[in-house]
């Protein structure tokens, strides 16, 4: 007799519990729909205005040199070795010293160039 008496409470307790569940045992599925649906139509949207930060201000600096350009435009002097040319020609030519040729290009042996080969000329001073 109390087996059957634990039984009928455990059922009914499980009736409870799956009435309060949603969408179970308390009305039909299109009854709860209709529900929260109208739940959702009702409530209006949430709006919140939140104020923008705003970037504090840079520092721009006033250009200097020739025309508004930081640094004047300087142009790259080059020579291309041509046959028969030597490095204290080259020199010469540009008013150079040769040491001073040879340390601007890298070179340690000034009786090697070759045809073609392309050496810097640095400005004057």
């Amino acid at each position: 007799m109390r087996k059957y008496l634990l039984f009928i409470l455990l059922l009914s307790l499980m009736a409870v519990a799956c009435a309060q569940l949603p969408g179970g045992g308390g009305g039909t599925t299109e009854e709860t729909d209709d529900a929260q649906e109208t739940a959702e139509q009702e409530a209006p949207p949430r709006v919140e205005v939140t104020a923008t930060p705003s970037l504090p201000p840079t520092y721009t600096p006033e250009p200097i040199g020739l025309g508004g350009h930081i640094s004047p435009v300087s142009t790259r002097t080059i020579h291309i070795v041509q046959a028969g040319e030597t490095l204290g020609g080259i020199a010469s030519l540009y008013g150079l010293d040769t040491k001073f040729l040879a340390d601007s290009n890298r070179i340690y042996n000034y009786n090697l160039i070759e045809v073609g080969q392309v050496l810097y000329i640095p400005p004057c001073e």
